[in-house]
């Protein structure tokens, strides 16, 4: 009898420890998804001020920076399109760094130029820098220009 009564307590320890680690683990998960919700919700905010802060017009279209890697070439996966055979598919790439748009040439066969001049290596962009790709030219705006937000 005292062996039955014995494995009955250590069978409902047993069940208690398991409801706590449950719980507990629960709980930690909870913790992390809402820390991951708030960090969401300031990145968001972050994010929309910075890709405001420039965009890139060819004087007809302008093409917002959103997103934090902006591909541009003749792909069809390319965020900016550009319909030229001088262009490669894979021609150049806009990465947000540090709070600072870049542009980058992947190896292509005619270069990307910025202010006239090719880059061999990633250039930080400013405000009315003019990018040449192929026959297009495209120049670096603040969003807050023409009426852009």
């Amino acid at each position: 009898m005292n062996a039955l009564l014995m494995f009955a307590q250590v069978s409902v320890m047993r069940d208690a420890v398991t409801a706590f680690v449950v719980i507990f683990t629960d709980f930690c998960a909870l913790m992390i998804l809402l820390a991951a919700l708030r960090e969401r919700k300031y990145g968001d905010r972050v994010w929309a001020n910075e890709s405001r802060c420039l965009m890139l017009t060819d004087g007809e279209q302008v093409f917002s920076l959103g997103a934090a890697e902006i591909l541009i070439g003749r792909h069809m996966s390319a965020d900016i399109r550009l319909w030229d055979r001088r262009v490669s598919r894979f021609h150049a790439l806009l990465v947000l760094q540090d709070g600072n748009w870049r542009i980058e040439d992947l190896q292509s066969a005619d270069g990307t130029f910025v202010n006239g001049r090719r880059i061999r290596s990633p250039r930080v962009l400013h405000p009315n820098d003019v990018i040449r790709i192929g026959e297009s030219s495209f120049t670096v705006v603040r969003g807050s220009e023409r009426g852009l937000r």
